[in-house]
């Protein structure tokens, strides 16, 4: 009777261990397709904050171009203005 019971007892532990294993296991996978899916989604973003910083760089440039003084008077002769005195 005690063979028996001693035989159920490690039957029993070997089966809850390998349940705990494949369910670990299970976890582990499922981390690693998030952290996978994350990285990709940060490479993402940093690829688009590279294409804003750049747009931004050249809307300063152009911004710098129009607030120069020749440009502005270009545009004003454009439209038909004219400096006072000329």
């Amino acid at each position: 009777m005690e063979e028996q019971r001693a035989r159920r007892l490690i039957t029993a532990g070997v089966a809850a261990a390998v349940a705990f294993l494949v369910v670990l296991l299970a976890v582990l996978v499922y981390q690693m397709i998030c952290i996978n899916q994350t990285k990709k989604e940060l490479d993402e973003l940093k690829r688009t904050e590279q294409e804003y910083l750049e747009l931004k760089d050249n809307y300063e440039n152009e911004i710098t171009l129009w607030l120069e003084e020749w440009k502005v008077e270009e545009a004003a002769r454009k439209y038909g203005f004219r400096k006072n005195g000329k």
